[in-house]
């Protein structure tokens, strides 16, 4: 069956027959439709991740969709989510222990299926470490990429006063709050709450600034996937007791953080990952997620690609889409 392989660390993907898996005891069998690139997927391939540092070679990816063939628990023909897999994700066909399997319902899409979880998890709990409160002020940054994406809509479903929707890129900073993709605030039911600033290379005391003018006031609530300065503006721009829930690194591994600015404004700064989550909460919130996404109050802006295209995917996934990029394997 074909796979998308990692042969080499900090290299791109290669498409390669690899053996089908065989399932043991309490695994399925499930054919793959679609499978998602994350951010963890390229970090893992860089040999470099906190978590694990697999051996070369490896069939890589992180979650994805498909259909039951064969399984103890599930009936053959279910259409389910899956993250843990043999050999990988990104193959035809992988083995999955029945317990971690999630049944996609009628009115989630396949692709909305495959690559809402790892995303739509960091997005949800990382408002929820915050403890969140209805009528905060929450300030997103990176937020045209996925896992913003879904948190300024998870804001809007909590409550919140104001969401600040902060990234590099007016037009699709413009594009969320109001575009054609239809992501952001309004289908949440709070697109009057949500509004954009423009972060730049400038000194964060700039950022912070446009943050506090963008938001009416110092905010309260920060998702930050990127570190570097723009987690450094954010601090600056936050009111007293504000909480930083940081998700990755992307603009940079170090922060040059005073010690003064956390203690005089009382701030915290959390760290948070999917991999804490224990099964039956994973479970659980992805049936919430699936949830909102039957109802519409929560879109996920996709796209999929063939798998002779992986290659060329990946890239991209490297700065950043602006949407989640799908891998079709079957």
């Amino acid at each position: 069956m074909r796979a998308v392989m990692i042969e080499k660390f900090g290299a791109a993907p290669v498409v390669a027959e690899v053996a089908e898996p065989v399932a043991a005891p309490g695994e399925a069998l499930v054919d793959v439709r679609l499978a998602a690139l994350n951010p963890v997927d390229l970090k893992i391939a860089s040999g470099a991740f906190y978590g694990s540092r697999p051996e070369l070679p490896y069939v890589a990816g992180s979650e994805g969709m498909g259909i039951v063939r064969e399984s103890s628990l599930w009936p053959a023909g279910t259409r389910v989510r899956f993250g843990a897999a043999r050999p990988g994700c990104l193959a035809q066909t992988v083995a999955v222990d029945d317990r971690l399997l999630v049944e996609v319902p009628d009115g989630v899409e396949d692709a909305a299926a495959a690559g809402v979880g790892i995303a739509g998890l960091a997005a949800f709990q990382s408002l929820s470490v915050a403890r969140l409160s209805a009528g905060e002020r929450v300030l997103v940054l990176g937020a045209t990429g996925a896992v913003g994406q879904l948190a300024v809509q998870a804001a809007g479903i909590i409550g919140a006063g104001k969401v600040v929707a902060a990234g590099r890129d007016a037009e699709q900073l413009g594009r969320l709050a109001t575009g054609p993709d239809g992501v952001a605030g309004r289908v949440a039911g709070s697109v009057d709450r949500v509004v954009s600033v423009v972060l730049g290379e400038e000194d964060p005391e700039v950022s912070a600034q446009a943050i506090v003018g963008a938001a009416g006031g110092e905010v309260d609530v920060i998702v930050d996937p990127l570190w570097g300065k723009p987690a450094l503006a954010a601090l600056i721009a936050a009111a007293p007791g504000g909480r930083l829930v940081n998700l990755g690194d992307s603009a940079g591994a170090l922060l040059d953080l005073p010690s003064s600015l956390l203690r005089s404004r009382g701030l915290s700064v959390i760290g948070y990952t999917n991999f804490g989550l224990a099964p039956e909460e994973q479970r659980r919130l992805l049936e919430m997620l699936f949830e909102h996404l039957a109802a519409g109050r929560v879109q996920l802006v996709t796209e999929v690609l063939p798998c002779d295209k992986a290659a060329d995917a990946w890239r991209r996934q490297v700065v950043s889409p602006h949407r989640k990029l799908l891998i079709g394997v079957s």
